[in-house]
């Protein structure tokens, strides 16, 4: 009887201590948020497949502020997907989220899948490469950092990209052929019933580029950006090269969220003749290529005058500028509508 009497107060005294232990730590109620995406553009419900209407590809990371200290900088998920149905995550209340997301427009078709970087199974590459793998598949769910060790998606921001090149990996491509979006939502704390906006900006710009024929030699023409980087080249002789207009994705994709961002470039060209190499003449000008405009870069030379200009014009490119991305606690897909805070 008294062995029982001491192994029931001890029970008690451990179960005591194990209250007191934990009765300070508030891990918060569990809400569960669905994300919805708005716009200008159609977004189909069902998954998706290559070569299907709307192959679009999604990467977020969630923060939140681990120490409740008003500053969300702490990974607490990430997930890929091609189905906005199923974006669906768990937060805790009482602390504060912010979500970044990119969305990469056709990255089904465009984008680099298969097994890279020594990877043993088929992913997608830049920008969905991780914190620890260099490819990552569509779960169409979010990995949690207590089951993933903290992983994150590393290039959300980046524009760099690995693009599908017939069916092999390009390398690192810094301005790709891609229609790029970002955008992010910070400080957001989950009550029931209420939303949270995801401004999605087109983080891209448009470049053609038209060479004019020449009574002889050949004239050839060339638009690069950061030093090095070729956006377009072109020669012709008689004929007029008339280029294609090309939508790029700007690099730092947080820095051409807003509208009138630009970045710097240089357009060159050189005429060489097939009579007198006196003829033979060269020149460059400085251009601004901007956040979803389309710049037109015309290259014309008159040989006999010794002379050439460039010529640059701008128009609106697109008309899928921004994507509102919604995110609520009720699971249906309500968008940008401002949440009331929990009487």
């Amino acid at each position: 009887m008294k062995k029982l009497f001491w192994a029931l107060l001890a029970l008690a005294f451990i179960w005591s201590c194990d209250k007191k232990i934990t009765s300070d730590v508030d891990y918060g109620t569990p809400i569960t948020v669905n994300l919805g995406i708005s716009g200008d553009v159609s977004v189909s419900s069902e998954p998706i497949s290559k070569g299907s209407a709307d192959t679009g590809i999604y990467g977020i990371n969630v923060y939140f502020d681990k120490e409740k200290d008003g500053n969300p900088n702490d990974i607490y998920a990430f997930g890929i997907f091609d189905n906005v149905a199923d974006m669906t995550i768990t937060l805790l209340s009482g602390y504060k989220y912010t979500f970044k997301c990119t969305l990469v427009k056709n990255g089904v078709d465009k984008l680099y899948f298969g097994q890279y970087g020594g990877n043993t199974y088929s992913g997608y590459a830049k920008p969905f490469q991780t914190s620890s793998t260099t490819s990552s598949q569509v779960t169409n769910s979010f990995n949690y950092t207590n089951n993933s060790g903290g992983e994150y998606l590393t290039g959300i921001s980046s524009g760099i990209a690995i693009i599908n090149s017939n069916g092999a990996a390009s390398g690192d491509v810094s301005y790709p052929k891609l229609n790029r979006y970002y955008g992010e939502s910070a400080n957001y704390s989950p009550v029931v019933g209420g939303v949270v906006t995801i401004p999605l900006k087109k983080t891209c710009f448009g470049l053609k580029l038209i060479i004019r024929g020449v009574p002889e030699g050949t004239l050839s023409a060339n638009v690069k950006i950061d030093g090095s980087y070729t956006l377009a080249n072109g020669s012709t002789g008689m004929e007029d090269y008339i280029g294609d207009a090309v939508t790029y994705s700007f690099t730092n994709l947080p820095q051409y969220v807003n509208d009138g961002a630009s970045a710097q470039a240089v357009a060159s060209w050189a005429f060489t003749s097939s009579k007198f190499s006196q003829w033979n003449l060269s020149g460059s000008s400085d251009i601004t290529v901007k956040r979803n405009v389309l710049t037109t870069v015309t290259v014309s030379v008159t040989p006999d005058s010794a002379s050439g200009s460039i010529s640059v014009t701008e128009e609106e490119w697109g008309d899928d500028n921004a994507i509102n991305m919604g995110i609520n606690t009720d699971g249906l897909i309500d968008i940008i509508v401002t949440p009331d805070p929990e009487d």
